[in-house]
């Protein structure tokens, strides 16, 4: 018996040697910044440029990662008229968001484009996961993180999800392939604030994104609490950082003067090394589950108070934002059983209520802020000319369009997408109905179809005057 504790305790010894700076993300390099995300940058990078497209994937597992992956796939099926050459909705976005289980998705076709609708069933969808979360609590040699302190348990998921989706790619793969830009979200243990994998977020800890792994940052966003350990990133910054911090706080969405304040202090702390040397990033869904708030603020931090930056931007007289909601709904069937004992139960309903809550003032935030953003737009257009490549300088509309599992138009398959649980394996049949539903709800949403179908009737002209003095 001896003999046998001390082989696996060599073992342990050496998976866990040598891996102590294993995946730290890079620092940047002297006197440089991240870049290539601007929206005027998006902007020029192809697609029509009179139209701005957001899709953010929500969390809930591998039921939230199939749900979206058929709203891509029915975007196919989209037309955008809008008074100029046809095309579709998927070949309109300018960037996907996602958190936690959505992330997936999001992270998979932005990296591959359409070979994912190929390629991701194959890759995620159809394969059993949780098979190699149990392997990494029960299977001797993959106990290293039981010896190292610097390697959890979420460092061998990245390396799984690596092997199967992402294969090595870099945030700089992503930015080669040019649209759609990707947002991964996560959340910061200390702060309980969503952290985007984003130029802006990786500047204020003097970090390349360029250089840093897509597995990593989909599975930090996936990083369910006590299931798995955080993602642990350094703090950069120092005297010899040249990385700007946002410089348009004061302006950010979320309505209340509290969070712009709350922001702002997040920000100056993790710009602050000698409070914050260390980033421990969690699930997304805890901050943001619907992934629209850091949405938001990169479509607000895309911007500039550079006169370039309005000029560049002239043409954009369309805003959508699509909010891809894969979470299901609480249960109200518990309120007939006299008794509610099942952990999973509890934690469901407990967990579900308090995102659905929250869900449903983030949807009213972002609805306010895509508002305000139509008249910053338009105001900007009409202060440079009152008419802009053939259009009216207030031709200008945006909305906040929310799809769910709710809208399947059958009832009873609602009912059965309901009951579709979350984690990350799930039956081939739940699977399929799952991505066959995002297809239905996409295809069938008529504030969509007609947002894009063609352009919005001409505004009368005491508004377009108003707005232009704005």
């Amino acid at each position: 018996m001896s003999k046998h504790l001390g082989a696996l305790a060599l073992v342990l010894a050496l998976l866990g040697c040598g891996s102590m700076d294993r995946g730290i993300n890079p620092p940047l390099a002297a006197g440089a910044r991240n870049a290539g995300y601007g929206l005027e940058e998006l902007n020029a990078l192809g697609g029509r440029s009179d139209i701005l497209i957001f899709v953010a994937f929500s969390g809930g597992g591998k039921r939230s990662a199939a749900f979206a992956h058929g709203a891509l796939r029915g975007m196919r099926d989209v037309p955008v008229m809008l008074g100029g050459p046809p095309s579709t909705l998927l070949e309109e976005i300018d960037q996907v968001a996602g958190v936690s289980g959505g992330s997936f998705t999001a992270a998979h076709y932005a990296l591959h484009g359409r070979q994912s609708f190929e390629t991701f069933p194959r890759d995620f969808l159809h394969r059993d996961i949780a098979a190699y979360v149990w392997g990494t609590y029960l299977l001797p040699w993959q106990w290293g993180w039981l010896v190292d302190p610097g390697v959890g348990t979420n460092d061998r998921m990245a390396e799984v999800y690596d092997h199967l989706l992402f294969r090595g790619a870099t945030f700089r793969d992503l930015q080669a392939r040019g649209r759609p830009r990707l947002s991964i979200n996560a959340t910061d243990l200390a702060t309980g604030s969503a952290f985007p994998f984003l130029p802006h977020a990786f500047d204020v800890i003097c970090s390349d994104l360029a250089r840093f792994s897509v597995a990593r940052a989909v599975a930090a966003s996936n990083g369910f609490p006590l299931l798995f350990t955080p993602i642990t990133l350094a703090n950069h910054r120092g005297p010899d950082c040249a990385a700007p911090l946002p410089g348009n706080l004061s302006t950010m969405p979320m309505l209340a003067d509290y969070n712009r304040r709350r922001l702002i202090e997040v920000v100056a702390r993790m710009a602050d090394r000698d409070r914050t040397p260390w980033l421990h990033l969690l699930d997304g869904g805890i901050s943001d589950n619907l992934a629209l708030r850091v949405t938001l603020n990169f479509a607000l931090l895309g911007g500039t108070d550079d006169p370039r930056f309005a000029t560049a931007i002239l043409p954009v007289r369309r805003l959508l934002m699509i909010s891809v909601d894969g979470q299901s709904a609480t249960d109200p069937a518990l309120s007939r059983q006299r008794m509610v004992n099942g952990l999973v139960q509890i934690f469901d309903a407990v967990s579900g209520g308090q995102i659905d809550n929250y869900n449903l003032e983030t949807l009213a935030v972002t609805a306010a802020e895509v508002d305000r953003m139509v008249d910053r737009q338009r105001a900007n257009r009409c202060a440079h000319a009152p008419v802009i490549e053939g259009r009216p300088c207030d031709d200008v509309a945006g909305t906040l369009v929310h799809v769910s599992l709710a809208d399947h138009p059958d009832p009873a398959i609602r009912d059965r997408l309901r009951r579709i649980p979350t984690g990350l394996t799930l039956p081939r049949e739940d699977v399929d109905l799952l991505v066959a539903a995002g297809e239905t709800v996409i295809r069938n949403n008529r504030a969509l179809v007609d947002f894009l179908a063609s352009p919005a009737a001409p505004q009368p002209a005491a508004r377009r005057a108003g707005a232009a003095r704005r």
